[in-house]
């Protein structure tokens, strides 16, 4: 008889540690920056852009009223001026019409005086009748019509 081999089997079982199995922490990805697209980066820009061209028209507008201002306060003071000048001148006019100022001027300024008798001359004027005679021929010449023109040229 044989005698067989005794061996042991036996499983080895170690036992598990049973750890806990962490699932790997999901770190939430970074979400990729899109770029944005063109029409979203003209549209700030031209809205800007618009702000500044209204800002300067209005601060430019407001730079024409004031220059205009100025001009018209020159022009005020011109004509007041002008004005004053223009009263001061018609008094002036007034004064020299004068006929005593003209005299006193003469006397004074120009060393003039009243004539002698000897220096007085009488002029004897031909009579108002010839100069009658020729007023009237001038008058009937205006008188006449284009016709009467227009038949003394035909005869």
């Amino acid at each position: 008889m044989l005698v067989a081999k005794k061996v042991e089997q036996y499983e080895s079982q170690v036992p598990q540690i049973q750890q806990r199995q962490v699932p790997p922490e999901i770190k939430p990805k970074a979400k990729a920056k899109t770029k944005p697209k063109p029409s979203s980066r003209i549209k700030p820009i031209i809205l800007v852009a618009v702000g500044f061209i209204i800002a300067f028209l209005v601060v430019s507008r407001h730079a024409v009223i004031s220059e205009n201002h100025q001009k018209i306060m020159k022009l005020e003071k011109t004509l007041e001026a002008s004005l004053m000048r223009n009263e001061q001148l018609k008094l002036e006019l007034a004064a020299c019409e004068d006929l005593e100022h003209i005299a006193d001027m003469a006397k004074n300024e120009l060393g003039m005086s009243y004539p002698s008798q000897a220096q007085i001359q009488y002029v004897e004027l031909p009579d108002d009748d010839i100069n009658d005679s020729a007023e009237t021929n001038i008058a009937q010449h205006q008188n006449t019509s284009i016709w009467d023109l227009i038949a003394s040229l035909i005869d």
